[in-house]
């Protein structure tokens, strides 16, 4: 009997590591084959570069590789919060655009909305990278969404040899764009990423799949975009359930425990910063804006969320995001004058009494938008442009730092090379 479960157990094993090889050899050649035919390719040095063809939500559409004469451009890197749900003239940064503007008279200002969808630090800094390079510029905002940009990172282990690799592609390929750059990477099989999508790509689009199978109408479940309100592009309503999942999630930074919990996102947090950093050496202005979820900043939300989450309400701390924050910058050499922390200034309704979140989903409103935009309009006419006392800006307490385990951090020298790289571009040929 023993003999003959030994012998079962090596056939299992055996069959075991045949799966995993076939894998590995079918992902290898899948990658390469992903990177060299299924993307369409933004390359530096173009004339101008079509930002819709791209999937991105730019209000202006078509940016050109030269600035306009008197042009002051700033790029806005982010995820989908700068990216917006809405349709782009409502959007954040068509917002900030247009307050800046006004607030700066004599002046040209181009707002060019980077963000994406589901992309967190490490996707910040390559698309940082490309554009950089594509694009003539004078200042870059970071709008770091506390709500996930933590928790995104926690697969991605900090290596720098990958991201630099990363890095090479896009110096010898450019920047992938079209549908399937919307594919997340899930699995540690790119091919399963794909299996998934054209999967659920298969369910969404069939109602007659689904109801053989048994399953609800997306329609009923608040999962395809919502035609209620023109103003957006592609918000997706989500279920009670689902909009208690994503804000317990968005709670996570909020604590110790949970924002800790993790030995990815800290050192990428600290690239980040310290690439900002040296930005700023370069010559180029930088914000670095906290932009915080619902449930941090309404009372009654984040109650619930956190209990959902485990976690006792009382322990819950609105200004750990920001101290990590600061003390980050503080290491990395980020002036604290270039970090806005928009959490204390977003509770409660915009000023003209609009919801600043959808309500829907976990994204800014179109009022809220333009309300965020005002308040990053107006600290950077104060902090650019030199404008003083400006009415209705985001009041700022003393910067406080939250004392970091040396364990948590990257080595300085390390990150310090990494951030001089990217900003440097790509070497010549």
């Amino acid at each position: 009997m023993k003999r003959r479960l030994l012998r079962l157990f090596g056939i299992v094993f055996l069959v075991a590591v045949q799966i995993l090889a076939v894998c590995l050899v079918v992902d290898f050649f899948f990658r390469k084959y992903e990177k060299e035919h299924v993307y369409s390719y933004a390359r530096p040095g173009a004339a101008s570069y079509s930002l819709e063809a791209m999937l991105l939500n730019d209000h202006h559409d078509v940016v050109t590789r030269k600035k306009p004469a008197g042009e002051f451009r700033i790029l806005a890197i982010g995820d989908s919060f700068t990216f917006s749900v809405t349709r782009p003239e409502f959007g954040l940064c068509a917002a900030i655009e247009k307050k800046l503007g006004a607030l700066v008279p004599g002046r040209t200002v181009r707002v060019v909305n980077l963000g994406f969808p589901s992309i967190s630090f490490p996707g910040y800094l390559e698309r940082l990278y490309f554009w950089s390079q594509a694009l003539e510029y004078d200042a870059v905002v970071f709008n770091v969404y506390l709500g996930n940009d933590f928790n995104d990172v926690r697969e991605t282990p900090y290596d720098p040899a990958a991201l630099n690799a990363r890095l090479a592609d896009l110096c010898r390929l450019g920047l992938a764009y079209g549908p399937y750059t919307l594919v997340p990477h899930q699995y540690p099989f790119r091919f399963m990423d794909f299996i998934k999508a054209q999967v659920l790509f298969k369910l969404q689009s069939d109602k007659e799949l689904r109801r053989l199978l048994f399953l609800p109408d997306l329609e009923t479940l608040g999962v395809l975009p919502d035609g209620a309100d023109t103003r957006y592009r592609s918000l997706l309503p989500l279920s009670p359930a689902q909009m208690a999942s994503e804000r317990r999630s968005t709670m996570k930074p909020f604590f110790r425990d949970t924002l800790f919990a993790y030995q990815n996102d800290i050192p990428w947090y600290e690239l980040l910063l310290a690439t900002a950093a040296r930005l700023r050496e370069a010559g180029k202005p930088v914000l670095v804006m906290l932009a915080p979820p619902e449930a941090a900043v309404d009372p009654a939300i984040g109650r619930q969320a956190a209990r959902d989450l485990g976690q006792a309400p009382e322990a819950f701390d609105l200004a750990l995001p920001a101290r990590l924050t600061r003390e980050l910058a503080r290491q990395v050499g980020l002036p604290q004058a270039d970090i806005l922390d928009l959490t204390p200034c977003l509770a409660g309704t915009t000023p003209d009494g609009h919801g600043t979140y959808s309500g829907r989903d976990t994204h800014w409103s179109p009022e809220g938008n333009a309300w965020v935009g005002d308040l990053v309009a107006k600290a950077l006419a104060g902090r650019w442009f030199g404008q003083k006392g400006l009415e209705g800006a985001c009041p700022e307490a003393a910067p406080a730092f939250e004392p970091l385990p040396a364990a948590t951090l990257a080595p300085p020298t390390e990150v310090a090379a990494e951030a001089a790289a990217i900003v440097a571009g790509c070497p010549p040929r």
